[in-house]
């Protein structure tokens, strides 16, 4: 019974058919360990790895601004067209986005200026007192610039500091903006740029204010932070009329 047994299986094991169904199963069993690899295991890390290593410097180094009429142009007419009346502020502030900033440095001193601009016409005007001299207008609102290093590690080549825009009567329009620059053992120090590391989704688009496109678009372009002075004082003044009352 033992001789017929070993007979039997010796003759199926040697059959083409045998072997084809012994291929496939060794197929699917190398696909199957291939693809919990990719999956889970270091081989799909270490891919992951080489496509950054290899893929973000490409596209951070390329250049865009021949395509950027093209994209200006194909936004502007979106914006216009009725059918994108709901998405017109998220399209304006792509588009804005997308820009390209004229300078490649900019002054916090003027950083701190676009903010103001944009308090001027956001500020919460309640319980500002109204100005009755040339005009009728709100009063005035004292707003603070300062700029903070931030220790630095000894073992470490970057400096961050960060950048303080505030005001005490409209907290909400307070803002801290992080900065850094690398900082080598020779000496040589590079321009600070900002580190908002901002996720920025279509959604979050239409809720974007100008001066934060501009921090955005500043942010994408490397454009230099020059620290032109650590501490400034400036005002916020509304935008918006009060009625007037002489009662």
């Amino acid at each position: 019974m033992k001789d017929e047994l070993l007979k039997i299986a010796q003759e199926s094991l040697s059959s083409d058919e045998v072997n084809q169904i012994v291929k496939e199963k060794f197929h699917k069993a190398l696909e199957d360990a291939i693809e919990d690899a990719f999956r889970w295991g270091a081989a799909k890390k270490a891919i992951e790895e080489k496509v950054k290593e290899i893929m973000v410097p490409y596209i951070g180094n390329y250049d865009f601004t021949k395509y950027l009429p093209k994209l200006d142009s194909v936004l502007t007419e979106l914006v216009n067209s009725d059918t994108c009346i709901g998405n017109r502020q998220i399209l304006e502030n792509f588009r804005n986005l997308m820009m390209e900033p004229e300078q490649k440095e900019i002054k916090v001193t003027d950083l701190f200026k676009a903010w103001i601009n944009q308090c001027n016409k956001e500020i919460d005007t309640d319980d500002l007192e109204i100005c009755y001299d040339d005009r009728v207008s709100y009063s005035c609102v004292e707003c603070e610039m300062q700029v903070e290093e931030l220790d630095k590690p000894s073992w470490s080549s970057c400096q961050r500091a960060v950048i303080t825009f505030e005001n005490e009567h409209d907290e909400k329009l307070n803002i801290e903006i992080p900065i850094f620059k690398w900082v080598w053992d020779s000496g040589k120090e590079e321009p600070y740029t900002l580190s908002i590391s901002n996720d920025v989704r279509i959604s979050s688009l239409r809720r974007l204010n100008e001066f934060q496109i501009l921090l955005l678009r500043l942010e994408r372009a490397g454009t230099s932070i020059v620290i032109d002075k650590d501490c400034y004082y400036d005002k916020i003044c509304p935008e918006a009329e009060p009625e007037a009352s002489f009662s």
